[in-house]
């Protein structure tokens, strides 16, 4: 009711004000001044947060102090030279000065861009420099010894599961040794990015451009750090990482055409490329003092925890791509052009290669001795190698006033040279050595499209056909060829006096070739399944624009657009099997005059899916041994199980722009609403024996633990909605003076069952509380999706010149 009656109230007033510049008399236009060349806006802001101040200011930095805009435009019979400077010494301030002259222009950047996680996070482990994260040493000989709890329901702490509620109670309730230990800090990253560009006019044919960009990105992250199913951990992963890309155009042109010769150059380079990290619940790695097969490592320890004192992974390596590029253009007879560029790239790096394992139980001559593979890596550095050529060709044609036609076709080839890496035996999760690896595949990947459109135009409305052609053929996927084939059709009346409507339709039809059953498989994965970018699909999708405007001050506008696709094929059973989109919006504008400008826009979208699944153990048939009652689970239908994810989002803008409503003055209000509601609906036999504990197949057994009458838990709604509410004013006192007032409201409430408070999540609530660490089966940040209330304001001197 309040946004109703605000926006009634502006309405009025707009409209007032349209009425009181009709009714104004004809004036003299005022004595010309001095055009104005550039303003200085400096002044104060305030900030105050209650809740998750980090996701408030996500990308921007709003601490109290002080704001600055520096902007300056200068143009002559010369040159024109444009600048800026924002937000002077913060997180996200920005720097930018260009210069346009007759045979050249320059242009300089820097921007800066956070990104704010938490700050309310804390962590246990240490950082000691070089990605290496470490925990306290008599904390992990207390964990080892069960004389504490390291992570909640790890194996080897008490309580030694959790198979049921009352020993999952008891994990709540006995807090991790480290929690006591950890400490906050503030997790976020900062995107750090400066540029120069340069054209330069030699004659009036030929033109030379120069670009550099450097971008660094340093701070922490959220990163997975998992030893096993149950020991699942997140770090703060450290960045210090920099990108240098360098571009070099030489182009030639004339009336009919234009040549153009271009390098590429891009270097990654990456301080920080491996991660070293202290395992919460083991002190020193396992040894049950058996010989291989069965020791002296835990053969379950990738499930039960029993695994090395600490992991090891490959970060982002340091790499280069090298880039030729060749573009022409030439304007041929009958409106045609034709223009078309090659591309020919290289990609690389050759880092050295992590040892198979941190493990000292598996790094010995009797394991060794039993697998080979294991007692050196096949090369000592990547020697990764890939190559790639695309082509872009486009023609357009109008050859007649009522016919234009538009090909165009692109090609692109992954060319990968990287040699085979032998992994036949590797070790997983460093805690087990195997036998069941492979060798590493090539993946390369050859795609051609082609796309043309032809366009009627009948008076005033223009209609469009047109016909796609998308192939991908590529190695080591369950798919080797796949084809996309796309029927459009669309109509458009070009813009009338008081409307203008646009209509479309797209049908895509997608075929697989050379489906292979192994690669699924080999995964471990159910024959049936599919993945969904490659699965056979039709997609339907629909748009409807439409645009009123019955008299000149008056714009009604609305959207239209349905999205449906059903995936299909022989065989396919699992996966994603329906998604379906919708969504419309309803707009309206209202200008009375040049001196204010008002817009309502609501619009809501509703998302779709479907996809099934099968709880099973492997295939006793090709694992063995079955159960004597020779079940099977891998073929039993009874344990499928089906998800159907809905979600709706409603949104609400309103925005108010009113010049010159007190002398010299711009005020400006904006309002936007989101409102989105996810829900997770499981169905299927398998979710019925859990919810009832009953065995639907002879040869099961029950579900649940014994005891219960059911063991399974929905998962609640997402629930979230966020608005902002913002307002600018400012007035100038003279030519050259004035104020500035601003406010900024933003709000979010959001209820997440991923978000952890300390004491749980009790009825799956907002989590608004202080982050738990230590929930079952892992050492977390604290990091999560939590609400916020946030406000800032302005106050601003401004000065003209």
């Amino acid at each position: 009711m309040r946004i109703r009656i605000a926006v009634t109230t502006v309405a009025l007033l707009l409209a007032s004000l349209g009425m009181a510049q009709a009714q104004d008399p004809p004036t003299k236009p005022p004595a010309p001044t001095t055009p104005q060349v550039g303003l200085f806006d400096a002044g104060f802001r305030g900030t105050s947060t209650d809740g998750d101040a980090a996701r408030y200011q996500r990308y921007r930095d709003l601490r109290d102090g002080a704001t600055t805009l520096f902007t300056m435009n200068k143009n002559t019979e010369r040159y024109r030279f444009n600048a800026l400077a924002q937000n002077v010494g913060y997180h996200d301030q920005r720097y930018q000065a260009t210069y346009y002259a007759a045979k050249g222009s320059v242009n300089f950047l820097w921007d800066s861009i956070p990104t704010n996680f938490s700050y309310l996070t804390k962590t246990p482990w240490t950082d000691t420099g070089n990605g290496v994260l470490t925990l306290d040493d008599d904390a992990q000989r207390a964990v080892e010894a069960k004389t504490a709890v390291g992570v909640p329901c790890a194996p080897g702490a008490p309580p030694a599961a959790c198979a049921n509620p009352t020993q999952a109670t008891q994990a709540l309730a006995n807090r991790s040794i480290y929690n006591g230990l950890a400490k906050p800090f503030d997790m976020q990253m900062r995107r750090d990015a400066a540029s120069l560009d340069m054209t330069y006019a030699a004659t009036k044919a030929i033109g030379l451009n120069l670009g550099f960009t450097s971008t660094a990105k340093t701070g922490t992250m959220p990163w997975a750090a998992a030893f096993a199913f149950n020991n699942a951990n997140q770090v703060a992963l450290p960045l210090d990482q920099r990108t240098n890309d360098f571009t070099a155009g030489l182009e030639w042109a004339n009336p009919k055409g234009m040549a153009r010769v271009a390098y590429d150059g891009s270097f990654f380079n990456n301080n920080i490329q491996t991660l070293t990290w202290d395992n919460p619940i083991r002190f020193t790695d396992f040894n049950n003092g058996l010989l291989p097969p069965n020791g002296p490592y835990d053969p379950s320890s990738y499930s039960n925890g029993n695994g090395p004192a600490r992991g090891q992974m490959a970060l982002s390596p340091s790499n280069t791509l090298h880039a030729i590029g060749f573009t022409g253009l030439y304007k041929l007879p009958s409106h045609t052009v034709v223009n078309g560029t090659v591309r020919l790239t290289e990609m690389s790096q050759n880092e050295a290669l992590l040892p198979w394992t941190t493990n000292s139980s598996i790094n010995n001559p009797p394991v060794l001795a039993a697998f080979p593979g294991l007692r050196s890596l096949p090369r000592a550095s990547a020697e990764a190698e890939v190559k790639g050529v695309n082509a872009l060709f486009d023609l357009n044609s109008r050859p007649t006033k009522m016919l234009g036609l538009a090909v165009r076709y692109r090609y692109n080839k992954h060319d990968n040279l990287t040699p085979h890496f032998p992994a036949e035996e590797y070790v997983r999760f460093d805690g087990v050595p195997e036998e069941t690896g492979g060798e590493t595949e090539q993946f390369d990947v050859t795609q051609d499209t082609l796309d043309a459109t032809a366009t009627m135009s009948l008076g005033s409305v223009a209609v469009r056909t047109g016909y796609g052609y998308d192939s991908f053929h590529r190695t080591g996927r369950s798919f080797a060829n796949m084809t996309d084939r796309r029927f459009k059709l669309s109509v458009d009346t070009l813009r009338t006096q008081y409307l203008t409507i646009r209509a479309g339709y797209d049908y895509t039809q997608r075929r697989g070739e050379g489906f292979s059953e192994s690669a699924i498989e080999d995964g471990g994965a159910q024959p049936g399944l599919r993945f969904y970018d490659e699965a056979d699909r039709n997609s339907h999708r629909t748009s409807v624009i439409f645009i009123l405007s019955p008299i000149d001050i008056l714009d009604f506008s609305a959207t239209l657009g349905t999205s449906r696709e059903k995936y299909l094929g022989e065989g396919h059973e699992f996966g994603l099997l329906n998604a379906d989109v919708s969504d419309y919006t309803f707009g309206v504008t209202v200008t009375p005059s040049d001196r204010a400008d008002f817009g309502v826009t609501y619009g809501r979208n509703d998302y779709s899916t479907f996809q099934k699944s099968r709880n099973a153990n492997p295939d006793c048939t090709l694992f063995p041994p079955c159960p004597a009652s020779g079940y099977n689970s891998w073929k039993d239908p009874n344990r499928d199980w089906t998800l159907d994810n809905d979600e709706r989002v409603n949104t609400f803008n309103a925005y108010v722009d009113v010049m010159k409503l007190y002398k010299d003055s711009e005020l400006r209000f904006g309002y936007d609403f989101n409102d989105s509601d996810n829900a997770y609906l499981h169905g299927g036999p398998r979710v019925t024996a859990l919810k009832t504990n009953t065995i639907l197949t002879g040869g099961d057994t029950a579900p649940c633990a014994a005891g219960l009458t059911s063991c399974f838990l929905p998962l609640p709604n997402v629930t979230n909605q966020w608005s902002q509410f913002t307002v600018d004013y400012k007035l100038f006192l003279g030519n050259n003076i004035g104020i500035g007032l601003g406010y900024w409201y933003e709000k979010l409430e959001i209820s997440d069952f991923n978000t952890i408070d300390t004491n749980g999540p009790v009825g799956f609530a907002a989590a608004t509380g202080t982050p738990r660490i230590d929930y079952l089966g892992g050492l977390m940040t604290g990091y999560g999706n939590r609400p916020y209330t946030g406000q800032t304001g302005f106050v601003r001197l401004l000065y003209r010149f």
